[in-house]
């Protein structure tokens, strides 16, 4: 599999399980919509069905789907046929638009499309987390080598810190291949900062047209690298269709996709109905990192514990602690109670640190793995 070190990793279909994308409709492509999982229905990383719109190769519509209050559940998916709009045929679709479809927040571990002639394509949300997305873990398999990518937050009110209502890529320019990989490990720009490639937004509806490639981009035929990487980068080339109600060409200069980063509390009900602070995840997984959940600016979630790391993240400060064991017995957070044992110093502080560690009070401990 061609991995961006640890930014973000490609996909080829043939790397997924067989399953994970959608069966072929010989009328109208289909897109999966997958939502992160967890092994809890109430710490949900579900949400509102999005809508979803193509677009071709010159940013054309192909067709739209409308977004539901219903839910994509927790683990799942939601296969959505997208009828060719009147009149244009049936172009394959080469771009695509995504937004959120109510309130409540879906966190998307991929997205895959199957077109009428069965040409397929796949997208990981570990894209959109190298490029500065709102983020959380995921239990979601999805290769032979029980690959977790992690899922990435839309959310049509912006609530709890989350700061995106949608997203918008070109599918052809994430081709699994390890030239690929590594010439955008090289120039993440190529990756994160080129609007018609993938741009994640913050004021957007999914009938809103999105910037595409004139003329169209050039890539290597074997490796399926960009022959022109400055041509990519060029603002020249980034098009918007010249009318219409939905053509809003502040989104070509709405800013990278990883603007305004800040550390943020993550505030009530990201999850379900619960607060943030009344559940807490302890996952057995090496995928999932306590350290790289408490490093980053962007992830969003319940406190989190990594049992591989022995290591606790307090997600509202983003403060990391051990994980109780027979040498560290105080300041500590102990798995078995679920609780954060208090420091030996004056007032219970930390004798290593001198902080004093947080209160805990969980009303549920959700165990993945």
């Amino acid at each position: 599999m061609a991995v961006l070190n640890v930014l973000a990793t490609l996909v080829g279909v043939g790397m997924m399980i067989p399953g994970l994308i959608p069966e072929k409709d010989e009328h109208e492509p289909v897109v999966r919509i997958a939502a992160g999982l967890s092994s809890d229905e109430s710490d949900t990383t579900a949400g509102n069905q999005p809508g979803v719109a193509l677009y071709d190769i010159m940013g054309r519509t192909v067709g739209w789907v409308d977004g539901k209050k219903s839910t994509v559940k927790d683990g799942s998916f939601v296969d959505i046929k997208v009828p060719f709009a009147k009149g244009v045929g049936t172009k394959p679709a080469e771009y695509i638009s995504v937004a959120n479809g109510g309130d409540d927040a879906l966190c998307i571990a991929y997205i895959a499309i199957t077109q009428p002639d069965g040409t397929q394509k796949a997208w990981y949300g570990d894209m959109a987390k190298a490029c500065g997305a709102d983020w959380y873990h995921s239990l979601l398999k999805t290769g032979d080598d029980d690959y977790q990518p992690s899922c990435i937050w839309i959310d049509r009110n912006r609530s709890n810190g989350l700061r995106f209502q949608g997203l918008g890529l070109h599918f052809n320019d994430f081709a699994a291949t390890d030239e690929r990989a590594t010439q955008l490990n090289e120039n993440r720009d190529l990756m994160c900062n080129a609007a018609p490639r993938f741009r994640m937004y913050e004021n957007f509806g999914y009938k809103d047209y999105i910037p595409f490639f004139n003329p169209p981009l050039d890539l290597e035929p074997k490796t399926l690298t960009d022959s022109d990487p400055g041509a990519v980068m060029d603002k020249s080339r980034w098009k918007m269709p010249k009318e219409g109600p939905n053509v809003n060409k502040a989104l070509i200069d709405q800013g990278p996709s990883g603007r305004n980063i800040r550390r943020q509390t993550n505030g009530p009900a990201l999850f379900g109905e619960a607060t943030n602070s009344s559940v807490v995840i302890i996952s057995t997984s090496p995928n999932h990192s306590a350290k790289e959940l408490c490093e980053s600016d962007t992830s969003r979630g319940f406190d989190f514990v990594s049992s591989s790391e022995h290591l606790f993240c307090d997600m509202e400060p983003k403060k990391l602690w051990p994980v109780c064991n027979d040498t560290i017995t105080s300041a500590c957070f102990d798995v078995v109670s679920s609780t954060m044992k208090p420091g030996k110093g004056l007032r219970g502080r930390d004798s290593r640190s001198g902080q004093i560690p947080p209160a805990k009070h969980y009303t549920k401990t959700v165990r993945w793995g």
